[in-house]
């Protein structure tokens, strides 16, 4: 992985934690429960993970010459990337609802996309910082 690719991934998982952190403020004054608590940490590392995994497969694709391998390695991952996160929410919602809270595991999830929203604002105050020094 090259040094920007590197420093995107951080950025982008440095919006999840953030997010996350801000949900567990928020949790803390409307629905102070460990479960909340639980599920949201649950659901980052669910975030972090796809996040990963999507990293991980679009530097594959990008070394690969075959379009057609690209799509298909593509759409076979995703697939499997969202089939084994509903697997996980429906076993949360199921078996561990005790441990975790179902809502708070799906707006942990949710961070992957503020942290890709996020990612330009992070990237400007990081490059603002490394000039300022």
């Amino acid at each position: 992985m090259g040094k920007e690719t590197k420093n995107l991934m951080l950025e982008v998982s440095a919006g999840i934690v953030i997010f996350t952190a801000v949900a567990m403020l928020g949790a803390l004054f409307i629905y102070p429960r460990r479960a909340v608590f639980a599920g949201l940490i649950l659901g980052m590392m669910l975030a972090l993970a796809m996040f990963l995994s999507m990293g991980i497969v679009l530097e594959r694709s990008m070394k690969t010459e075959d379009p057609k391998a690209v799509q298909k390695q593509s759409i076979i991952s995703s697939v499997l990337r969202y089939l084994l996160l509903i697997v996980i929410l429906v076993a949360v919602i199921v078996r561990f609802s005790s441990w975790f809270n179902p809502v708070a595991v799906v707006i942990g999830v949710l961070g992957l996309k503020v942290g890709a929203f996020s990612q330009p604002i992070i990237h400007k105050i990081l490059a603002n910082r490394s000039k300022g020094e």
